[in-house]
């Protein structure tokens, strides 16, 4: 126990944390099952696992919840240490994939009064968290992992700051050329299809010059969000500089994210960002779209990032010159050939 504690504490980041919640104490207490159930009505958590490059189907015994209720219907409104014979019909959805266990234990993280989540332990053994036994070491662990859960999301949601537009509230350049690298190193090992997309808003000048730039910077804001809005979370979205935003799309080929661009440039387009007292501006945006199709020989991930961004910014500027408000793809065919 003692050595679980110390390196729970010890750790910094989501890396390391989850697989010590979620392997190493099932691993340490001989238990059949652990699984996490995190409260997040905003998904902000998922959104920060996703802004650091944690994919959830690594962690399934992770799970999101929308609503704490149903853990406090289980936890009672002391939200304390419950220990119960397994009811597959009361207890299943807590432990999913475990139909046929003995006992349970729910051990509920709670920081200031607040219920965060709950750790939900499964053993064959009836006895094993008989309600009759003392929950004080049980309590213990709820309470340092709660801790050490708080700690490292707070720790990770102010490096993710340093990474996030002030203005926008999406990520920043730098943040994007690292996810880049990230993106490309696991779509060259995995097979897998990756799409970039570059962003610009028509005639960003003409709107500072005309409405200001306090209008511009709403503008930019609601641009981000319309933009975000048309994208999974698994995707990623930066100001790349000025009113010019890039983005990854992961598992995308060539017909899927023209159509994402499709649809972020139609959303753009659809209504005027209204800034009140009869300021309505209209916004579009020319996108340009290009694709990942592996390493090429002697090539590196930093080496194809830049070549992935290359393509998606002759695609921009050939939008731009054939009009604007439009979408270009600069993507390879099976041939080797552009679109």
């Amino acid at each position: 126990m003692q050595c679980l504690e110390m390196a729970l504490i010890a750790t910094a980041d989501f890396t390391g944390l989850l697989p010590l919640l979620l392997t190493e104490m099932q691993q340490a207490f001989a238990l059949d099952a652990v699984h996490l159930h995190w409260v997040d009505p905003t998904s902000e958590v998922r959104g920060l696992l996703a802004s650091i490059g944690l994919d959830e189907a690594d962690y399934p015994e992770l799970h999101f919840i929308a609503s704490a209720f149903p853990l406090s219907n289980q936890l009672g409104p002391d939200l304390s240490t419950r220990l119960a014979l397994f009811v597959p019909h009361q207890h299943a959805d807590w432990l999913p994939g475990h139909d046929h266990l003995g006992s349970v234990a729910f051990l509920p993280l709670v920081r200031q009064g607040h219920l965060m989540g709950c750790l939900v332990l499964g053993s064959h053994d009836p006895e094993r968290f008989s309600p009759a036994l003392s929950t004080d070491f049980l309590a213990r662990l709820a309470a340092i992992a709660g801790v050490c859960l708080e700690n490292v999301f707070n720790h990770e949601r102010l490096k993710r700051l340093g990474l996030t537009d002030a203005l926008t509230g999406v990520h920043n350049r730098r943040y994007f050329d690292q996810r880049l690298d990230e993106e490309i190193t696991r779509s060259h090992r995995q097979g897998s299809m990756l799409a970039g997309l570059f962003l610009d808003i028509d005639f960003f000048k003409r709107i500072n010059d005309t409405w200001g730039h306090p209008a511009g910077d709403a503008v930019l804001q609601e641009v981000a969000r319309r933009v975000k809005e048309q994208l999974r979370i698994t995707d990623t979205l930066a100001r790349y500089g000025g009113e010019e935003f890039a983005a990854l799309l992961v598992q995308a080929d060539a017909s899927q994210a023209v159509r994402v661009a499709e649809r972020i440039r139609a959303a753009v387009a659809a209504s005027p960002v209204c800034l009140g007292e009869g300021m309505d501006i209209p916004v579009t945006l020319s996108i340009g779209v290009s694709t990942f199709h592996g390493l090429r020989a002697q090539e590196n991930a930093s080496q194809a990032g830049g070549r992935l961004l290359h393509e998606a910014d002759t695609a921009l500027y050939q939008a731009k010159e054939g009009g604007r408000n439009r979408v270009v793809c600069q993507c390879l065919n099976e041939g080797g050939e552009h679109d």
